[in-house]
Order: C-alpha cells, then sequence, then structure tokens
C-alpha cells in the first residue's frame, strides 16, 4: 500500500499568497504604489548661472582667510 504525501498547508498558503500577488500586479493593481515621481519646482532667483559663480569667485579670492579658523592637514 502506498502512503500518500503530506503537502504542508503553508505551502499552499504561500502559494495561493503568491499567484494572487502576480495576478493583481499584472491586472495593474499596484501601478502606483510603487512608483515615487520627484515633485519639485525651482524658481529662477533660487538657482545660480555661470554670472553668479564668477562673481562667488571674485568675491572669494578678495577675503582674506583666517589660519586659525581653517583646519590644517598634514
Amino acid at each position: 500500500m502506498e502512503t500518500s504525501r503530506h503537502t504542508s498547508p503553508l505551502i499552499l498558503a504561500a502559494a495561493i499568497v503568491a499567484g494572487s500577488a502576480l495576478l493583481l500586479q499584472d491586472s495593474g493593481f499596484f501601478d502606483g504604489a510603487l512608483r515615487t515621481d520627484i515633485l519639485a519646482s525651482v524658481r529662477a532667483e533660487e538657482s545660480l548661472g555661470a554670472a553668479d559663480f564668477q562673481a562667488l569667485n571674485s568675491l572669494a579670492s578678495t577675503q582674506q582667510i583666517d589660519p586659525r579658523k581653517t583646519a590644517v592637514v598634514h
């Protein structure tokens, strides 16, 4: 007499959950769930142009650097 192999209910439940998730994903149920959109706006006065960088460089070159306030790298 042959003995029947026992299938764990946990394995059956995992297969049902995985199949259901696959069918839900295939039908488009999760379309917006895993997508991240960057919703940012930048105004013109918040951005720097090439002329602004040149102005900052000329300002930095005219300033004196205090060696006591800077870190020393050896």
